[in-house]
């Protein structure tokens, strides 16, 4: 573990319209000298019963050139959909992975949303799970 790891933020994809049906892929976070990571993705409203589903992509390019998910969570908004949703992806840093993204796709193919992700990192960082979907990696 290091020690002197401190929480550090950074704004991987500003607030940007997420398209009916499309995708955006954050900014290639490099895992270098890191011991955990914890992405926070904000999404706004989604209509009922339509959702988003998260990836997160591995690289050893900084580019993303040969990116491989390693894993996705699904959501769907109930019946009254939802003024808007965070999700935390957590995990800790392999030596598989030089950098990750998160890649988060509109599965409602009518209706606009926006998206936001930055990364958090702290070894004693836990977002509160109270109101956050987490994708444990």
């Amino acid at each position: 573990m290091l020690n002197n790891q401190r929480i550090t933020e950074s704004m991987l994809s500003a607030p940007a319209s997420l398209a009916g049906d499309g995708s955006v892929t954050s900014a290639w976070a490099d895992m270098n000298n890191r011991y955990d990571y914890t992405f926070l993705v904000a999404v706004g409203a989604m209509a009922a019963s339509k959702g988003v589903k998260l990836e997160l992509l591995g690289s050893n390019d900084s580019g993303g050139s040969g990116a491989e998910p390693i894993r996705e969570l699904s959501h769907t908004a109930d019946s009254g959909g939802e003024t808007g949703r965070l999700f935390a992806v957590r995990g800790r840093v392999t030596p598989d992975w030089r950098y990750l993204a998160v890649k988060l796709t509109n599965l409602d193919d009518t209706t606009a949303t926006v998206a936001a992700v930055m990364l958090v990192s702290d070894t004693l960082y836990v977002p509160d799970d109270g109101g956050v979907t987490v994708l444990q990696v």
